[in-house]
C-alpha cells in the first residue's frame, strides 16, 4: 500500500527531499534519527552511500562532537554520542597528546609528569572513540623527556570529511634546549616503522621553552607547531623547517585561515582576539598579514570577561572551520563565521576538539534496507 499523501511529502521528488535533508545540521545527529524514523522511503535515502558522501561535502569541515582534555576525559558537544561505557577506565593513566581525522592520540601520563627514569621505554597509542579500535606502537625515542605529537589519517584517496579508520601517519617532534634543535619522527602505521626527520636549527629556544603536547594544525602536506616559534614538518619532503610567529603573545594558536592556508589566533589583549594569515608579498616573500580583531566584548555574554587576564585564553581551534574554544569563566564555543556563541563546559587552558561526521541514523538504516 502506497504512503498517505495528506503532508504532501510523497510526492517530493528524492533530490528535493535530499535537498532538505542537506540542511540538517552535523552537529544535530537527532535530527536525522527523527527524520529516519518518520517513514521507509526517508529511511532508505539516508541510507545511501553516495547521499552520506554529498551530506558530508555539502558540510566541509566536519563539526565537533566533543573536547577530550589532557587526562583524557570527554566533554561532549553533541547532544547525541555513543557511549563506550568500557573504554574510559582503560584511559585514566593516560594523557591526550592529539586528536584528528576521528583518532585520538595518548601516551602514558607518566612522560607528561616526568615519572620515568632515562631510557624507559614507552608506547603511543592511536585509538578510535566511536569503534574502540586501538593501535600500539613504541616511541620513535626513548630519551625523549618531552614532545609533541600529531596523528592524521594515511588512506589513500581520503578526503578527510568522514575518515573510517584504515592507515594513519604520526608526526613526532622534540626540543633539545642545549643544542638548539628540534628533531623529529614520521611513523606509519602501514609499515609499522618510523622515518627521521631532517632537523631544524631552532636558535630562540630556552630553557623554558614549552614543548609538552602541543597543539598542532594540518595544512596541505605539512603539520605545524607552535614551540617559541613556528615549526613546520613537511610530510612530503620529511624536513623540519622553522619561521617566527606573527606576536609572542602567550597562549596564540595555529589554525588555517579563512583561504585554506595557515593562520594563526592569539588574546592580544583580554578582549581583543586578533588573527593573522601567511600571505605572499609583492616581492614573492611569505610573511604575516593582520587580517582582524575581533572585540569578545561584543561576542561573549556579559560578565563573560570580568576575570583576571592571565585566566582567559584559547582553549583550542576546531581544524578547518572558524570554530575557536575560548574559556574564561566558562570555555565558550565561538563561531567567528555566524557569531553564534554557547557555553560548552567549564574552562580549561588545552582541549583537543574531537570533530567528526556522525549519522548514526544513517547507519542504522543501512542494516534495515532489506527489510
Amino acid at each position: 500500500m502506497d504512503e498517505p499523501v495528506e503532508d504532501g511529502f510523497p510526492r517530493l521528488s528524492d533530490e528535493l527531499v535530499e535537498e532538505v535533508f542537506f540542511r540538517l545540521p552535523p552537529a544535530e545527529p537527532t535530527y536525522l534519527v527523527r527524520a529516519s524514523a518518520v517513514r521507509k522511503r526517508w529511511r532508505r535515502i539516508l541510507a545511501d552511500t553516495g547521499f552520506r558522501r554529498r551530506y558530508r561535502e555539502f558540510h566541509g569541515a566536519p563539526p565537533v562532537l566533543g573536547l577530550f582534555q589532557e587526562d583524557t576525559s570527554f566533554v561532549p558537544t553533541s547532544p547525541l554520542l555513543p557511549a563506550q561505557p568500557n573504554w574510559r577506565p582503560r584511559w585514566t593513566t593516560l594523557a591526550a597528546v592529539d586528536c584528528r581525522h576521528g583518532r585520538v592520540l595518548v601516551t602514558p601520563s607518566s612522560r607528561y609528569f616526568g615519572d620515568f627514569g632515562e631510557g624507559d621505554p614507552f608506547e603511543l597509542t592511536v585509538f578510535d572513540p566511536l569503534t574502540g579500535h586501538q593501535r600500539r606502537f613504541p616511541s620513535p625515542d626513548n630519551d625523549v623527556l618531552w614532545f609533541s605529537a600529531a596523528v592524521l589519517c594515511a588512506a589513500q584517496g581520503c578526503d578527510h570529511h568522514g575518515c573510517q579508520g584504515g592507515h594513519f601517519r604520526v608526526a613526532f617532534v622534540t626540543t633539545d634546549q642545549q643544542k638548539s634543535v628540534t628533531s623529529g619522527w614520521l611513523y606509519s602505521s602501514q609499515t609499522h616503522t618510523w622515518s627521521k626527520l631532517t632537523s631544524a636549527h631552532h636558535p630562540n629556544v630556552t630553557k623554558y621553552t614549552f614543548n609538552r603536547y602541543v597543539p598542532s594544525v594540518l595544512v596541505g602536506d605539512a603539520i605545524y607547531f607552535n614551540i617559541d616559534g613556528v615549526i613546520k614538518c613537511d610530510l612530503g619532503t620529511l624536513c623540519l623547517s622553522m619561521f617566527e610567529r606573527p606576536t609572542d603573545v602567550k597562549g596564540g594558536r595555529l589554525m588555517i585561515a579563512e583561504d585554506g592556508g595557515l593562520g594563526f589566533a592569539a588574546l592580544v589583549d583580554v578582549t581583543d582576539l586578533t588573527l593573522w594569515s601567511m600571505e605572499t608579498g609583492l616581492d614573492g616573500a611569505m610573511g604575516w598579514a593582520k587580517l582582524r580583531v575581533i572585540d569578545l566584548d561584543t561576542l561573549l555574554p556579559d560578565g563573560a570577561l570580568s576575570i583576571p587576564t592571565a585566566d582567559c585564553v584559547i582553549s583550542c581551534i576546531a581544524e578547518g572551520s572558524q570554530i575557536i574554544f575560548i574559556s574564561t569563566s566558562a570555555c565558550y564555543m565561538v563561531d567567528l563565521k555566524s557569531g553564534q556563541v554557547r557555553n560548552v563546559s567549564s574552562p580549561a587552558r588545552k582541549f583537543f576538539p574531537y570533530m567528526r561526521f556522525y549519522m548514526p541514523a544513517m547507519e542504522a538504516a543501512s542494516t534495515a534496507k532489506g527489510q
